[in-house]
């Protein structure tokens, strides 16, 4: 019963790493000749074995935030500062806009905090196309909205101030922020 259980777990250990891990000593032919038997031995097929390396995709994704308080005027894209995250280079602070690199589906976040007493409207935009909305009411309020979208190479993602002069929150600890990544292509 031991001996079945340490072979059933090498084997998932061995299954585990062929299937996550593609490099040039997992195609070595000893290496393999030796997991196809263990499959075998277990009834699995020798095929699962095979290691299909895939091809490594760059990272695309962003994060910025406010650093502070800002006057918004009406319908005027948000400028998020100060930039954490920027792989693939498709967030614009000066302009707010991220430019999706490549094609596929991309998960959106956005945070905005409301001013002292005051209120905040926006909406997250796909080129011309107004979608999800935040309403941050008033009292500091923090709302966030969140949607992925299929955007082509090219497409433009922002955060739009909705239609009157506002304030939107921010300070050291950086309430306000606008982030993305690719999901899959």
């Amino acid at each position: 019963m031991f001996r079945t259980t340490v072979t059933v777990f090498m084997l998932g250990m061995l299954v585990g790493k062929v299937k996550s891990v593609c490099d040039s000593e997992l195609q070595n032919g000893l290496f393999q000749d030796l997991l196809n038997m263990m499959m075998k031995i277990k009834g699995f097929s020798p095929e699962l074995s095979t290691c299909k390396c895939q091809k490594i995709v760059p990272a695309i994704a962003f994060t910025a935030s406010l650093s502070a308080t800002k006057s918004i005027g009406p319908l005027e894209t948000i400028k998020f500062n100060k930039v954490w995250t920027n792989a693939g280079k498709g967030y614009d602070p000066n302009s707010g806009i991220f430019t999706a690199p490549k094609k596929g589906y991309y998960q959106i976040i956005a945070r905005a905090t409301s001013y002292q007493g005051n209120k905040f409207f926006a909406n997250l935009w796909k080129n011309d196309e107004k979608t999800v909305g935040l309403y941050a009411g008033p009292g500091q309020i923090t709302h966030s909205a969140s949607i992925v979208l299929e955007l082509k190479k090219g497409d433009h993602v922002f955060l739009k101030h909705h239609n009157s002069s506002e304030k939107i929150y921010s300070d050291a600890h950086l309430w306000s922020m606008f982030s993305g990544f690719l999901i899959s292509e």
